[in-house]
């Protein structure tokens, strides 16, 4: 029997990449006054608390405990993994573009882990976005790249982000679709802040700048933690986790023009070629259904299927 999951639309991915792309100018000006963990630690304290506001207001039933193990372990590593391998690189010597281009890897990390795990089988169309997608990041971040070499322990704690937030991408579509999108979020927060903690604890919490730093971490709460990642979890939930990562094709580019109308930093062609072929994959992406005849990228679990409706 043929199934297939919805499409991801414009209303949905255009939001998700802005605050995510966000993130990174917001992050590099944030670990410049201040220890890197004592951001993430009091970005997901400030975050899970608004968040689980959010779900008492909507009412939202509490799922069974196994959901809940389920969108914990899936926090772990799309919070806790990404965002300390994320902000432990950009204070250590790592560019915001050359983060970012290994996160915006993402698609390509998700497409393989799924064709591993969950035997997803790509389409021709789904395989061209992946080329236009990697096309894209490198566009956006070449320059970046030329004029960045530093590599090292930082690139490792990017690379080991990124590993996190596909993995947790993967494991999150395949366990979490019929859990409600603000409280699959909360959950990874929750389970995500105690180690978070305890790395800045271990690290030596300091800044430079608290009321700045205080500032910075406001918009980093609403833009990125709340906003961003609550309507990434959206788009895995309505269309799966490869169609859903497909939306770093364009967060580099989105990020280097906010970088360049925030902070003044240099525009080049590139990111803004990298930009027009990031929505050229978003687009093939988007005109690809998300699921093929039987080959979905979520798999029954014990001998139960999961719903088909996101």
């Amino acid at each position: 029997m043929s199934t297939s999951t919805p499409r991801l639309s414009a209303r949905l991915a255009v939001p998700t990449v802005l605050l995510y792309a966000a993130g990174y100018p917001l992050g590099t000006a944030t670990v410049a006054v201040m220890s890197p963990f004592l951001v993430i630690f009091l970005r997901f304290a400030g975050s899970a608390m608004i968040l689980w506001a959010i779900v008492a207001a909507r009412r939202t039933a509490l799922p069974s405990r196994r959901q809940v193990l389920h969108a914990m372990v899936a926090g772990l590593m799309t919070q806790a993994v990404q965002f300390l391998g994320l902000y432990w690189g950009l204070a250590h010597g790592v560019s915001a573009g050359l983060a970012s281009l290994v996160i915006a890897l993402n698609p390509v990390i998700t497409a393989a882990l799924m064709v591993a795990v969950t035997r997803h089988c790509e389409s021709r169309r789904g395989m061209f976005a992946l080329v236009l997608a990697t096309a894209a990041v490198l566009l956006a971040c070449a320059p970046r790249i030329a004029a960045d070499h530093q590599m090292g322990i930082g690139i490792a704690a990017v690379v080991i982000a990124m590993l996190g937030l596909s993995a947790g991408g993967v494991y999150q579509g395949r366990f979490c679709t019929d859990m409600d999108p603000w409280l699959v979020t909360a959950l990874g927060i929750t389970a995500a802040t105690p180690v978070a903690g305890v790395a800045a604890v271990l690290t030596g919490p300091q800044s430079s700048d608290w009321p700045h730093a205080l500032l910075l971490l406001a918009c980093m709460i609403v833009a990125t933690s709340v906003g961003a990642t609550t309507l990434y979890s959206a788009a895995i939930k309505r269309s799966g986790a490869r169609a859903a990562s497909i939306l770093f094709a364009v967060i580099p580019a989105a990020a280097s023009v906010m970088a360049w109308a925030a902070l003044g930093e240099t525009l080049s062609p590139l990111a803004v070629a990298g930009l027009a072929l990031g929505a050229a994959a978003c687009t093939v992406q988007a005109s690809t259904a998300a699921s093929r005849p039987g080959h979905r990228d979520q798999q029954p679990i014990s001998g139960q299927s999961l719903p088909a409706t996101r």
